[in-house]
């Protein structure tokens, strides 16, 4: 498991009833790290990821996702980001993209980005990561990260 994750970077964090928020200032196009966060269910935590927000070629927002099963029963696992753009005055409608669900127990990498809006300058990245449990029982996800980056 790569230590890069743990750099420090030039971020600013405030944590606000479970949810993690991080940005950069104005003209930084600098990775945002979040995580790691987990997903319980019944007592056991079951999913855990982390992953880097960034702006991709200067056309895309992109998240590198790592995701990992803690508990190996046969449930999958997944990470979920939800795109947002500001505009006019307030955070828009967003874009929701899942990584493959697996039941691996080492850290699986993936990408997953959203064209950036050119009537934007700021993108937001909602983070989670989720096991997938049996119907009827709906799957728990990790609380959420929040990441923005101005493009």
């Amino acid at each position: 498991m790569s230590r890069q994750r743990f750099r420090r970077r030039r971020t600013v964090g405030t944590m606000v009833g479970g949810v993690l928020f991080t940005a950069l200032a104005a003209g930084q196009t600098e990775a945002l790290d979040w995580g790691p966060l987990t997903s319980s269910y019944d007592g056991t935590k079951r999913s855990s990821g982390y992953g880097s927000f960034t702006i991709a070629g200067g056309t895309y927002a992109q998240n590198k996702v790592y995701t990992k099963d803690l508990a190996a029963d046969g449930n999958t696992v997944y990470q979920t980001t939800t795109w947002q753009w500001y505009e006019a005055g307030g955070w828009g409608t967003g874009y929701s993209r899942s990584t493959p669900e697996h039941s691996r127990t080492s850290y699986q990498v993936n990408y997953l980005r959203q064209q950036l809006d050119s009537s934007s300058e700021k993108v937001r990245g909602s983070h989670t990561v989720c096991v997938q449990l049996g119907f009827p029982v709906a799957d728990r996800c990790s609380a959420t990260a929040l990441t923005t980056l101005t493009y």
